[in-house]
């Protein structure tokens, strides 16, 4: 791996390690088992090797929607873009694939999503999270997953918080927030809650991740995405 991309990956990292208190009344320290299961919620999502999400990307005056298969393994997305604006009346639609790296876009795709990647009519660029909100909510979704669990025992000492529990898609989940963010990892822009923390997780008995929330330089609210694991 380069420098460059070393850097941008721990710093994507450093992003998605933070969360939000937001709306829940007791929030509360994690005790082991928790602590545990945050610390395996990347690992078990490398396990079980891909996902399907619907991601919303809320961008200042519109709303962007990601429908993307995840890659878990490989650390690559390949789905549609599409939203609407600057007008809007203006509909549009981007085939994509990308990786930690870089992103290929189809413009103006007229149709269903294929079920493998058409081999050209391809545009390349970098991938650039720290200029594009939505690059960087590709960047964080390809990174929800390592080949190794977290240090459970840092991670309880972390700040990490138990926020609450609720029901995804018929699956009853804890919601947790992440460690508290160092003031270096903070990302200028990003609007936060009181303690300055951007993401949450949604994390099922089994220790699947079923919904990512962060705040995202530049936009109006909060991204999430509704994640279902894929054979």
């Amino acid at each position: 791996m380069s420098r460059r991309r070393a850097v941008l990956a721990g710093g994507l990292l450093a992003l998605a390690g933070c969360a939000r208190d937001t709306g829940t009344p007791h929030p509360a320290p994690l005790t082991g088992p928790q602590a545990e299961t945050l610390a395996l919620m990347r690992f078990t999502n490398y396990r079980a090797g891909a996902a399907r999400t619907t991601a919303m990307i809320p961008l200042p005056g519109r709303a962007v929607r990601l429908d993307a298969r995840l890659d878990w393994r490989a650390h690559t997305g390949y789905g549609l873009l599409s939203g609407t604006g600057p007008g809007a009346s203006q509909h549009w639609r981007h085939l994509l694939r990308w990786d930690r790296g870089g992103v290929r876009v189809h413009y103006d795709w007229p149709g269903a999503v294929p079920a493998e990647p058409p081999e050209d009519g391809w545009a390349e660029r970098d991938l650039q999270p720290d200029t594009s909100a939505v690059d960087t909510a590709l960047a964080l979704l390809t990174a929800l997953a390592s080949d190794r669990p977290e240090n459970a025992q840092l991670l309880a000492r972390s700040g990490a918080r138990r926020l609450g529990t609720t029901t995804i898609g018929g699956h009853p989940v804890t919601e947790f927030s992440g460690p508290a963010p160092r003031p270096a990892s903070s990302s200028p822009g990003a609007p936060a809650g009181a303690d300055g923390s951007r993401t949450r997780y949604w994390i099922d008995s089994r220790g699947t991740l079923r919904r990512f929330a962060a705040r995202l330089p530049g936009t109006s609210g909060w991204m999430t995405a509704d994640l279902t694991p894929v054979g």
